[in-house]
């Protein structure tokens, strides 16, 4: 299962490089949020954060049993953990649409199968 969900994740991530850095205004309006120029501004910028994390992913795929599996699902579950819930705040605060939850779902989803992966 951790393979799997390193496979995916790393996917996932590479797909979310290429759209903060090629429109990041078009991913924002998914969700409501407008794309002024300081928004644009720190798409791109986060953008290579994902690859780094495509990257981290895609070569941990293969982490054995032990502690470099354990962290990497833990930090894995923290990290989708907190964009769920800063997704859910954003909600909450009026500054994004109901489609945020949506997005959170799936991002509380994979923080619960890292930690199961476990």
């Amino acid at each position: 299962m951790f393979t799997l969900l390193c496979i995916a994740t790393a996917v996932l991530c590479a797909v979310l490089f290429a759209v903060f850095l090629i429109a990041p205004g078009a991913y924002m309006g998914l969700y409501g949020v407008t794309a002024d120029a300081s928004a644009v501004f720190i798409g791109r910028r986060a953008s290579p954060l994902f690859l780094g994390l495509a990257v981290f992913f895609w070569l941990l795929r293969d982490a054995g049993s032990g502690p470099l599996q354990d962290g990497t699902a833990l930090a894995a579950a923290v990290t989708f953990a907190g964009i769920a819930a800063t997704g859910i705040w954003s909600y909450a605060a009026g500054s994004a649409s109901f489609a945020i939850l949506v997005a959170a779902g799936f991002e509380a989803a994979i923080a619960v199968a890292f930690v199961l992966a476990r």
